[in-house]
């Protein structure tokens, strides 16, 4: 039996990750999760705790999503950097609320998250998928998670 909250992660990632080209998809997610901090930023600079712990949940999500599908059999060690990270981002993210100044939380994660997601456009560019990222539609090759491997952490990342 999975755990609910995992449930929701790999529904989030099926999701975004249904009608896009892989390399894509990661870069939604990526961005997804930017907009969520963000929120969680605005909400916790209007003392709107609930709404910022429902924001921080929401990234958190996604994060714990592309944790899950990570492949190590190949490219080992950029799967457990990127596995790192992810880890990393989920504590960081779950203590936002009860740090002193959890708009100062919310901007270290921005700002590591923007560093990243800063990483996979350029790739996505380098691949020539920069200008799907913005407006990919239904008609772009099936990329589901259990149908294909979407393993972003090494060669698997093009559609």
């Amino acid at each position: 039996m999975r755990n609910p909250f995992l449930n929701k992660a790999i529904s989030a990632y099926t999701t975004a990750n249904s009608a896009v080209p892989p390399l894509v998809a990661v870069v939604r997610l990526y961005e997804r999760a930017m907009a969520h901090l963000y929120a969680a930023r605005a909400a916790a600079a209007a003392g709107r705790f609930e709404a910022h712990h429902d924001a921080v949940n929401r990234a958190v999500m996604i994060f714990a999503g592309l944790d899950s599908i990570l492949i190590f059999d190949k490219y080992e060690d950029v799967a457990t950097t990127l596995r790192q990270f992810y880890r990393r981002l989920i504590v960081q993210a779950g203590a936002a609320a009860s740090r002193r100044d959890p708009v100062a939380a919310c901007d270290s994660l921005i700002s590591q998250l923007s560093f990243m997601l800063k990483a996979w456009q350029s790739i996505a560019a380098e691949r020539g998928e920069a200008s799907s990222v913005a407006g990919a539609t239904a008609k772009g090759p099936h990329a589901s998670v259990v149908g294909r491997t979407m393993d972003h952490a090494h060669g698997g990342i093009s559609a």
